[in-house]
């Protein structure tokens, strides 16, 4: 579970931002919530204008899942660190990128991990471990100084002399399997999934093979797709085989990839099948090809298939622009399923950015203190602010209203029409 996130120098995003999952207040019904952690939301919208900076934030999570995963394996050994510091004033572009996460990895422990990157080489990076609120220090790293915790186990020595100044010592000990930074290794790389905006297409590889791997998969993913009223009576994976031809192309297009994401039965499977939808119509029943599917049904079922791995695996699942690609209502659904401890046992969570202030009305399962909204300053750096800050609102406060006229910041400062009129006037 996340707990905390904070970024600096990231993008849009010049000062240090956090997004604390931490719930502003108790309710009557936390007892209630068969939850580990009943004082974590487990769901938070982020709201703002275009280009405030909403996708900052999901880019910045996403950063922090690659780097973990992929820089002392994939990252090139003279390539540097590629990074997106803020780049409208001169000190930002040679500062260091800032991240910090605070979760509660598989083990029930609370970890909080951080580093920070130039263009050249890690500057800093840590892992701590908290029991009881006592802080416990895995490793820290400064440079090239490394200071290990009296509970590390395993070859620092080694470890030390092998990780590249561009590397995080956190994926060199993933790559040694050392046993104690595992368990935060694991919740970095396998408990974030992140989405961008339309970037729905890239579960449908997992769609393909867990339909065909997990019943139990795909008649939650049926069940899903019948709530949303498709009329999608089945789900099916069809083969059509490649011809030696194109397989050798397969074959040649992963040697020539120095750390192919891929091996070739799993690329293979990903061209030579493809999802079938049975939709029920006017006295038949028909299945469609799954490229004459919409825009909307992929994005349904792709984001479907995300909820149930969720909800399943207690997943921290984030999504950018959510509104682009679901309906409004639905939205509202998958709030209410992440929201309800009946369903979301493994208290999987949602965070997502959107432009849909129809979630701030009432009835909605959206808690008030879940709300986050981004605004961008006349310097041009992105801010990020609860809406606890501005003063947790009443329950009969009409939010939509509030947000609508500007209250909680957030809105675009529209004067488009003028512009026009004055262009006009002057002509």
């Amino acid at each position: 579970m996340l707990i905390d996130f904070a970024v600096s120098n990231f993008r849009s995003i010049r000062d240090r931002q956090n997004l604390s999952m931490l719930r502003g207040v108790r309710r009557k019904d936390d007892a209630k919530r068969q939850w580990l952690r009943a004082d974590l939301a487990p769901v938070v919208a982020i709201f703002g204008a275009n280009a405030a900076g909403k996708s900052s934030i999901v880019d910045a999570i996403r950063y922090v899942h690659s780097a973990v995963d992929d820089s002392y394996s994939r990252w090139s050994a003279d390539g540097g660190i590629a990074r997106e510091p803020f780049l409208l004033d001169q000190e930002s572009r040679t500062r260091p990128t800032e991240f910090d996460v605070e979760f509660v990895a598989a083990d029930g422990r609370e970890y909080r991990y951080g580093f920070a990157v130039n263009d050249d080489r890690v500057v800093w990076e840590y892992l701590h471990l908290y029991r009881t609120r006592r802080k416990t220090v895995l490793f820290e790293r400064d440079l090239n100084d490394f200071k290990f915790g009296d509970s590390f186990r395993g070859p620092a020595a080694l470890l030390k002399e092998t990780t590249r100044d561009n590397a995080l010592f956190i994926s060199a000990a993933a790559a040694a399997r050392l046993e104690a930074t595992e368990p935060a290794h694991a919740w970095l790389t396998e408990k974030l999934a992140v989405y961008a905006a339309m970037g729905y297409r890239a579960e449908h590889a997992i769609v393909k093979r867990k339909i065909q791997q997990d019943a139990a998969y795909r008649h939650k993913l049926l069940k899903f797709l019948g709530a949303a009223d498709l009329g999608v009576q089945e789900i099916d994976v069809v083969r059509e085989e490649l011809d030696l031809e194109d397989r050798q192309r397969i074959r040649d297009y992963i040697d020539a990839q120095e750390n192919p994401g891929m091996k070739y039965d799993e690329l293979l499977s990903s061209f030579e099948t493809e999802i079938s939808l049975t939709h029920q119509g006017q006295g038949m029943v028909s299945a469609l090809p799954f490229d004459a599917e919409s825009d909307g049904t992929h994005a349904l079922l792709s984001f479907a298939s995300v909820a149930i791995r969720a909800l399943d695996e207690g997943l921290v699942c984030v999504v950018d622009e959510i509104d682009t690609s679901l309906h409004p209502m639905l939205v509202a659904e998958l709030v209410a399923v992440f929201a309800d401890p009946r369903v979301n046992v493994n208290q999987a969570q949602l965070i997502f950015t959107t432009h849909d202030v129809s979630l701030l009305r009432s009835g909605t399962a959206l808690e008030r203190d879940a709300i986050w909204i981004v605004d961008k300053s006349s310097e041009g750096s992105s801010k990020l602010t609860s809406l606890v800050e501005y003063g947790l609102p009443r329950k009969e406060e009409n939010l939509e209203r509030g947000y609508l006229t500007g209250r909680y910041g957030g809105l675009p400062y529209l004067s488009i029409v003028n512009s026009l009129i004055q262009d006009r006037a002057k002509a």
